[in-house]
């Protein structure tokens, strides 16, 4: 997913965890087959000095973001009006998506040409990446990952072509969805307080809510 202009909206990711942090009660798993569309109107947009940015995560033990580019192969350290505060150097490529372990030691991200999980130290060192086969396209391949805060499994998304979340328990894969009501899928954020997941569509331009089974909310 590439943001026009070199902006990010960092409204939505202050929406999606608001709801994270301040939400406490357990929501039953509904699938509603007429899920109510609604508008969001930005609250600020920030400049963000970063070329291609491609997925941004939270850190909770430094209170900032963290952005991936699928032009650069670092991960850049920013505050929440777009101010990059640091950079760490990886020796990974075309990376898209990013999350965290509980204690943030260790950072997740997808590699959408390589098709790869890769699996990263605070530092940027390279612990280990598993080969993930589902995309038809390598335009349209891996975009975006989270971390199920509940059981530790990391959910990874296939833009199109197909459009598909799959969840995998260490490198090991235990189910995949396609997901045919958006045109495409580009990151993916979970909420630990409802078990529910948070989709975001570039394409479609929607924000899909999921529950823990990826069925639509």
């Amino acid at each position: 997913m590439k943001i026009q202009s070199n902006k990010i909206l960092i409204l939505l990711f202050q929406v999606l965890l608001s709801f994270n942090f301040s939400c406490s009660r357990n929501n039953p798993e509904v699938v509603n087959n007429n899920p109510t569309v609604q508008s969001l109107k930005p609250v600020a947009v920030y400049n963000l000095e970063i070329s291609e940015p491609s997925g941004i995560g939270y850190n909770s033990k430094n209170n900032s973001l963290f952005v991936v580019s699928d032009g650069r192969s670092d991960i850049y350290e920013i505050d929440c009006t777009g101010i990059v505060k640091a950079t760490v150097p990886t020796s990974g490529s075309d990376l898209e998506g990013i999350a965290f372990s509980t204690n943030c030691d260790t950072i997740y991200f997808v590699e959408e040409t390589k098709q790869l999980v890769s699996i990263f130290s605070a530092a940027g060192i390279l612990l280990s990446s598993y080969p993930i086969n589902v995309a038809t396209n390598p335009n349209h391949a891996l975009e975006g990952i989270t971390r199920n805060t509940l059981n530790g499994h990391l959910i990874v998304l296939n833009e199109k072509l197909p459009c598909m979340l799959l969840e995998f328990n260490n490198s090991f894969e235990i189910r995949r969805k396609e997901i045919n009501y958006t045109i495409d899928i580009s990151d993916v954020f979970f909420e630990q307080s409802s078990n529910y997941y948070w989709i975001v569509s570039h394409e479609s331009q929607k924000i899909l809510k999921l529950t823990s089974d990826f069925n639509l909310v």
